[in-house]
């Protein structure tokens, strides 16, 4: 499901976990910029770690997010606030 040619194998892997978020709208399109700028944001964050804990999170709180991106950049900046 990912078009991307050229990204490195952690960003595609970054991408592909994201993509596997419960209810998440993947869209290439909207999703590599998101990506790249929580990259460029959050570099002392474990960027695959957080998308697999907010993963699970959505997981076990199913309720529908009106902005699903906005939530995952809040999940980031708690990461980072909360030393994770």
């Amino acid at each position: 499901y990912l078009k991307s040619r050229g990204l490195g194998d952690v960003y595609k892997r970054q991408l592909e976990h994201l993509a596997g978020v419960p209810d998440y709208p993947f869209c290439e399109d909207h999703d590599r910029p998101l990506l790249a700028e929580i990259i460029r944001d959050f570099p002392d964050i474990d960027i695959i770690d957080q998308i697999k804990a907010w993963r699970w999170y959505r997981v076990d709180n199913p309720s529908r997010l009106k902005n699903p991106r906005g939530a995952l950049r809040r999940w980031m900046l708690r990461a980072r606030e909360f030393g994770l």
